[in-house]
């Protein structure tokens, strides 16, 4: 037989049963997620351990950080571990350090490097953040994405030294792969911009970054980053492309401006030439492809022969060249001569339009069989063409008649300014216009000889 055990009372409606004189632990993890957010105590444990650390043993720092890790919690306090590690204590919103009377860490980026401040220097401090990063990997991503940044975007409310060190302490720490080059972008807020503390910020980076890493090792980091209007580092008037180079070459960072505004001409064309395609999907009219045209050319990103190559072959960039006869090309051509006069404007940008023409021709095949087919066209009537001339004599003969091409210019083209792809063709098969030209001048000048 069983005993019999007594029957559980019976509660009122609303009440739970509860175990009397038994003690409910609570795991490790939700004590310390209810554990009350302390960053003062937090930070006054940290420098304490710190402190007993021999000065300038950064190999033992890190050994202390790597115990304290079981000891003290980096994951809640995630932000104020690295505003010790990197300048020394708590900072207060507005980016100055919290007014509460506490010592400085012995150990940070701005308290420990030496002055004036040396690269290798700073990689040893550095290191310790990899080893702590590498050892809690979890601290890698609010280390770069709000630690860093919350430091940086108030660069200016530090000493001229501590941002040299902040500055070459970032180009170490994305070097090394610890953070992204788009920590950067926080520094074109206004009031970093407006005393050229973003731009002499930058300007200690890259020198910093190129003592130890390749000229195309810094542009592969700032493109990953994002960081792409270098000039908007600058004061806003003067956000221009001569000020920028003025100012990196100046610093020894003429490399820097090369790739940048080589990078830059890349993004400009792609844009463009994205946009012509829009507009002329669009059936757009040409006074609003000029004013798209004008407003890029006015931003003097691409040297005037580049752009006008670009817009050349842009506007002919939707010719479907295997449907369409000489004679439809001819009109395509006509139609965009007067967009093309406004950007050919000196002997330069007709000799690069010339080339640009040179090159479409040479590129799409269909055209070749044509050049060799020369007629020579009427000293009288130059511009007029059969079916059997050759297309580049048209090409040239049609921007002449438009008056975007100059005689000089074509004439220059023919003995000098020509480029190799198919060029013995292109010679032969513009000779007769060029010497109708020369023809032409020979008589105007003997005309004002008789005068």
């Amino acid at each position: 037989m069983y005993p019999a055990y007594p029957a559980p009372p019976i509660l009122p409606p609303g009440v739970k049963p509860s175990l009397q004189g038994v003690r409910n632990k609570q795991r490790k993890g939700v004590q310390k997620a209810n554990a009350k957010f302390e960053p003062q105590a937090f930070r006054d444990q940290l420098i304490k351990h710190l402190e007993s650390v021999p000065p300038g043993d950064f190999d033992a720092v890190a050994s202390k950080l790597d115990v304290l890790g079981n000891q003290l919690d980096y994951r809640k306090y995630e932000q104020q571990l690295f505003e010790i590690l990197l300048v020394g204590g708590l900072l207060a919103p507005g980016g100055g350090f919290a007014e509460d009377g506490a010592a400085k860490s012995p150990f940070s980026v701005i308290g420990a490097a030496k002055e004036p401040v040396e690269v290798a220097d700073i990689k040893k401090i550095v290191d310790v953040f990899n080893k702590l990063m590498r050892r809690y990997k979890y601290l890698q991503k609010p280390f770069e994405e709000t630690a860093l940044l919350g430091i940086l975007q108030y660069t200016n409310k530090f000493s001229p030294i501590e941002q040299e060190k902040l500055a070459v302490s970032t180009a170490v720490f994305v070097s090394a792969g610890l953070a992204s080059a788009s920590v950067l972008n926080v520094l074109k807020k206004d009031h970093l911009v407006k005393d050229s503390l973003a731009v002499t910020f930058l300007v200690t980076f890259c020198k910093s970054y190129l003592l130890t890493e390749s000229l195309d090792h810094l542009s592969q980091s700032l493109r990953k980053g994002t960081v792409n209007n270098l000039e908007a580092f600058l004061p806003a008037s003067h956000q221009t492309p001569a000020e920028f180079a003025a100012i990196f070459k100046a610093a020894g960072l003429g490399g820097v401006v090369d790739f940048y505004t080589k990078q830059k001409s890349g993004q400009a064309k792609e844009e463009t030439l994205a946009r012509l395609k829009e507009l002329i999907a669009e059936d757009a009219d040409h006074e609003d492809i000029q004013s798209y045209l004008d407003q890029q050319h006015h931003r003097a990103v691409l040297p005037d022969t580049e752009f006008i190559a670009l817009v050349f072959n842009g506007l002919l960039s939707s010719i479907d060249m295997s449907s369409k006869s000489v004679d439809q090309i001819m009109k395509e051509i006509t139609d965009i001569a007067p967009i093309l006069e406004v950007f050919s404007t000196k002997p330069t940008t007709e000799v690069a339009l010339i080339n640009a023409i040179q090159l479409f021709c040479y590129e799409n095949t269909k055209l070749m069989p044509a050049f060799p087919k020369i007629l020579k066209a009427s000293p009288t009537s130059p511009i007029r063409h059969s079916r059997s001339s050759s297309l580049t004599s048209i090409y040239f003969q049609a921007y002449y008649s438009a008056d975007v091409l100059s005689d000089q210019a074509i004439v220059y083209w023919h003995g000098k300014g020509a480029k190799p792809q198919g060029k013995a063709t292109f010679l032969a098969s513009s000779e007769p216009l060029v010497n109708f030209l020369k023809a032409q001048e020979e008589e105007s000048d003997e005309e004002e000889d008789d005068e």
